[in-house]
């Protein structure tokens, strides 16, 4: 069933409150006119108080929605919608403004006579525990595939313009996650510049979505500059990832053939071993924007402030797909869940959340998800269907070393004939490629200091005796990772 039906047949049955989350003033307001035409409406709103629903016009002086509420409380309300805009600001920390829509939702329902239902209109859920059972939800779903077609093709008859399949189908995917209103205007923008509308414009859109972004706070964007091929070693996961990135690049033939949507990976292992390289470096593979998520910082002071920035966090990373969404050190945000206490409450609400989104996804949001301590997170988290594969990452053998330090020195152009990769490699048992990476730049520092000379490998073979590797610095803990990681036979990606 449709929205406007839905909202419909609440308002025939006489449910007194309708909670409309939306960020779209000007679609919430076609909807609230197509559920019963001929029903009377009156709004109250922040900026100018009790107004007529069709032109905004006040009806009274200005008040706060208490006061409003008094006013309606005398009046003889027979026919009617009372549309609350912004009813979050209007009720949130307002007990008396609270107080007054329950007794006046009381009288509605009280009434033989009365046919009236307040709708709250808002951008985010707002829910007074003393109107819990009077309020039912509504959730104003984006524009959908067949939305946004229809939308395209709507603007591209208007200007008289022809839009090919191919650049319909990417225009698409890349207006996933935006609304009507946003979708419109970077049509009109497209259109403005080259006097067309097409692929080419999802430069716009990508722009746009970064703004989208910034104005959140909950995510960071991460500029890219590293790829796979900046990663030694890790030969069993990185052609996993360009298998992915292909399934991505080629989204819409694939998923006519039958293919489902990646949904991402967990990277486990070792600190210091290239997991957040790797999450960047997927990013570029795939050739998308990079968003990094901070459970923690998604914790909030007041009930429920926490699960609404992770609401909110998802949102924005649904709204800029197609993406890559990279979760750090996961174990630190989930641990201790069930442990009880009212940080482990919320911690488990959001893991209830965050499990329950990873497993019925259809957005394009590849996650990758990263942690160290394995054994600190639920097992419900490592189940089949939230990711599409688990690796771990153990310290680099040989060969890899190897390949690790090649990379590091031509980054930095100091590889010559003369220096002993094999020598290196041998040299470094235990060292994480992070351990590896301090070795050339500190190889390179020194040689700077005596006089520029060149770097040699014998001088990175002194810096390595000098040098205390994680894997011997963290010896007891390094067993306790790999007995685990063993144990639960997670697949390798080296």
């Amino acid at each position: 069933m449709h929205i406007p039906e839905t909202l419909r047949a609440h308002a025939l049955s006489h449910y007194p409150i309708l909670h409309i989350i939306t960020h779209d003033d000007a679609e919430v307001d076609t909807l609230i006119t197509q559920i019963e035409p001929e029903r009377k409406i009156i709004e109250w709103n922040m900026a100018r108080g009790l107004v007529r629903f069709d032109n905004k016009q006040p009806l009274m002086a200005w008040c706060d929605l208490a006061g409003a509420l008094d006013n309606l409380l005398d009046q003889e309300l027979t026919h009617h919608f009372i549309v609350i805009r912004d009813a979050h600001m209007g009720l949130r920390d307002q007990p008396l403004a609270v107080a007054r829509l329950k007794a006046l939702t009381t009288k509605i329902l009280e009434s033989t006579e009365m046919e009236v239902t307040i709708i709250l209109v808002s951008s985010e859920k707002c829910v007074p525990r003393e109107l819990e059972k009077f309020i039912t939800l509504f959730e104003v779903p984006l524009p959908d595939e067949t939305a946004i077609r229809t939308i395209i093709t709507e603007y591209a008859d208007a200007y008289g313009v022809t839009v090919d399949e191919n650049g319909l189908k990417k225009l698409c995917l890349a207006f996933q996650g935006l609304s009507r209103y946003e979708i419109g205007q970077l049509i009109n923008r497209g259109y403005q510049k080259d006097g067309m509308i097409g692929a080419k414009d999802i430069e716009l859109v990508q722009a746009e979505k970064s703004q989208i972004i910034q104005k959140s706070g909950l995510l960071e964007m991460v500029k890219l500059q590293e790829n796979l091929n900046d990663i030694g070693g890790l030969e069993k996961l990185k052609p996993w990832l360009v298998q992915k990135s292909q399934i991505f690049s080629n989204w819409p033939a694939a998923r006519d053939f039958g293919v489902e949507s990646p949904k991402g990976v967990m990277i486990v292992g070792m600190p210091g071993c290239g997991k957040s390289l790797t999450a960047k470096a997927t990013a570029s593979q795939f050739g998308l924007p990079l968003l990094k998520m901070d459970i923690g910082s998604m914790m909030g002071k007041y009930v429920g402030e926490s699960e609404a920035n992770m609401r909110r966090a998802i949102a924005v990373a649904e709204a800029v797909s197609p993406c890559v969404l990279w979760v750090d050190e996961v174990e630190k945000a989930f641990a201790g869940i069930g442990s009880g206490g009212a940080g482990s409450e919320v911690a488990t609400r959001l893991f209830g959340y965050f499990l329950t989104w990873m497993q019925e996804k259809t957005t394009q949001v590849f996650v990758v998800t990263t942690a160290n301590d394995i054994s600190a997170l639920p097992p419900e988290l490592l189940r089949k269907g939230r990711f599409d594969e688990v690796f771990y990452v153990d310290f680099p053998n040989e060969q890899e070393r190897e390949a690790i330090f090649k990379v590091h020195l031509q980054k930095r152009k100091k590889l010559t004939p003369d220096i002993d990769l094999q020598k290196l490699a041998k040299a470094t048992n235990q060292y994480s490629g992070a351990d590896i990476e301090s070795i050339v730049k500190e190889g390179i520092e020194l040689a700077f200091l005596d006089d520029c000379s060149p770097l040699s490998t014998q001088r990175l073979m002194q810096v390595i005796a000098s040098t205390h590797p994680l894997g011997m610095v963290m010896k007891d803990k390094v067993k306790q990772y790999k007995d685990r990681f063993a144990e639960m036979k997670i697949k390798s990606a080296s």
